[in-house]
Protein backbone atom coordinates (compact mmCIF):
# COMPACT_ATOMS: atom_id res chain seq x y z
CA UNK A 1 0.00 0.00 0.00
CA UNK A 2 1.55 3.58 -1.46
CA UNK A 3 1.69 6.35 1.56
CA UNK A 4 1.06 9.87 -0.28
CA UNK A 5 1.62 12.93 1.26
CA UNK A 6 -1.83 13.39 -0.19
CA UNK A 7 -3.05 11.27 2.03
CA UNK A 8 -1.60 12.50 5.53
CA UNK A 9 -2.85 16.51 4.18
CA UNK A 10 -6.54 14.97 4.19
CA UNK A 11 -6.04 12.80 7.16
CA UNK A 12 -4.39 15.93 8.87
CA UNK A 13 -7.42 18.40 7.37
CA UNK A 14 -9.67 15.69 8.58
CA UNK A 15 -8.59 15.74 12.04
CA UNK A 16 -8.14 19.33 12.52
CA UNK A 17 -12.36 19.48 11.29
CA UNK A 18 -12.61 16.99 14.14
CA UNK A 19 -10.94 19.23 16.62
CA UNK A 20 -12.53 21.99 15.02
CA UNK A 21 -15.61 20.58 15.80
CA UNK A 22 -15.46 19.37 19.27
CA UNK A 23 -14.74 22.44 20.29
CA UNK A 24 -17.87 23.72 19.03
CA UNK A 25 -19.64 20.98 19.99
CA UNK A 26 -18.53 21.79 23.60
CA UNK A 27 -19.00 25.10 23.63
CA UNK A 28 -22.96 24.55 22.19
CA UNK A 29 -23.04 22.00 25.55
CA UNK A 30 -21.62 24.62 27.87
CA UNK A 31 -24.59 26.94 26.13
CA UNK A 32 -27.55 24.57 26.59
CA UNK A 33 -28.93 27.34 28.77
CA UNK A 34 -28.50 30.39 27.52
CA UNK A 35 -31.72 32.23 26.28
CA UNK A 36 -31.53 32.86 22.47
CA UNK A 37 -28.24 30.71 21.78
CA UNK A 38 -28.39 29.06 18.43
CA UNK A 39 -25.95 25.65 18.04
CA UNK A 40 -23.03 25.82 15.89
CA UNK A 41 -21.51 23.66 13.70
CA UNK A 42 -19.12 23.00 10.79
CA UNK A 43 -19.49 22.54 7.52
CA UNK A 44 -16.99 20.26 5.64
CA UNK A 45 -17.79 17.19 4.54
CA UNK A 46 -20.10 18.47 1.17
CA UNK A 47 -17.24 21.01 0.07
CA UNK A 48 -14.71 17.86 0.65
CA UNK A 49 -16.93 15.75 -1.75
CA UNK A 50 -17.41 18.21 -4.30
CA UNK A 51 -13.12 19.14 -4.00
CA UNK A 52 -12.52 15.73 -4.31
CA UNK A 53 -14.44 15.08 -7.22
CA UNK A 54 -13.57 18.16 -8.86
CA UNK A 55 -9.77 17.89 -8.42
CA UNK A 56 -8.29 14.72 -6.67
CA UNK A 57 -6.83 15.02 -3.40
CA UNK A 58 -4.57 17.67 -4.67
CA UNK A 59 -5.24 20.92 -3.35
CA UNK A 60 -6.85 19.35 -0.03
CA UNK A 61 -4.63 21.50 2.64
CA UNK A 62 -6.12 25.03 1.12
CA UNK A 63 -9.69 23.74 1.98
CA UNK A 64 -11.35 25.53 5.05
CA UNK A 65 -14.06 24.22 7.30
CA UNK A 66 -16.75 26.76 7.57
CA UNK A 67 -18.52 27.59 10.75
CA UNK A 68 -21.93 27.62 10.48
CA UNK A 69 -24.92 28.65 13.00
CA UNK A 70 -28.17 26.34 13.16
CA UNK A 71 -30.98 28.42 12.61
CA UNK A 72 -33.53 24.90 11.34
CA UNK A 73 -33.50 23.44 14.53
CA UNK A 74 -36.68 24.04 16.48
CA UNK A 75 -35.78 26.05 19.27
CA UNK A 76 -37.26 26.33 23.24
CA UNK A 77 -39.36 29.02 24.53
CA UNK A 78 -35.91 30.85 25.32
CA UNK A 79 -34.77 30.98 21.97
CA UNK A 80 -32.16 28.29 22.77
CA UNK A 81 -31.93 25.62 19.80
CA UNK A 82 -29.52 23.46 22.11
CA UNK A 83 -30.75 19.52 22.62
CA UNK A 84 -28.42 18.22 24.98
CA UNK A 85 -28.50 14.42 24.01
CA UNK A 86 -28.25 15.07 20.41
CA UNK A 87 -24.94 17.54 21.36
CA UNK A 88 -23.47 14.98 23.80
CA UNK A 89 -23.84 12.02 20.87
CA UNK A 90 -22.56 14.25 18.29
CA UNK A 91 -19.60 14.79 20.67
CA UNK A 92 -19.18 10.93 21.08
CA UNK A 93 -18.94 10.35 17.16
CA UNK A 94 -16.87 13.21 16.92
CA UNK A 95 -14.54 11.59 19.57
CA UNK A 96 -14.60 8.43 17.64
CA UNK A 97 -13.97 10.17 14.46
CA UNK A 98 -11.08 11.76 15.51
CA UNK A 99 -9.72 8.73 17.50
CA UNK A 100 -10.06 6.85 14.30
CA UNK A 101 -8.29 9.68 11.89
CA UNK A 102 -5.36 9.85 14.68
CA UNK A 103 -4.95 5.98 14.66
CA UNK A 104 -4.76 5.47 10.36
CA UNK A 105 -2.18 8.71 10.80
CA UNK A 106 0.07 6.36 13.24
CA UNK A 107 -0.35 3.54 11.24
CA UNK A 108 0.63 5.47 7.62
CA UNK A 109 4.05 6.43 9.59
CA UNK A 110 4.98 3.51 11.25
CA UNK A 111 4.58 1.96 7.39
CA UNK A 112 6.91 4.87 6.83
CA UNK A 113 9.47 4.12 9.21
CA UNK A 114 9.64 0.34 8.59
CA UNK A 115 9.83 0.80 4.97
CA UNK A 116 12.54 3.23 5.35
CA UNK A 117 14.79 1.46 7.92
CA UNK A 118 14.43 -1.78 5.53
CA UNK A 119 12.07 -3.89 8.12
Amino acid sequence: MAVTPSQFDLLSKMVDVTVLRHKLLSQNVANVNTPGYHKLDVSFDQSLTQHMERYGDQGISKLQPEIVEDTTSPARLDGNNVDIDREMMRLNKNTLLNNTYLQIVATKTAMMRRAISGQ
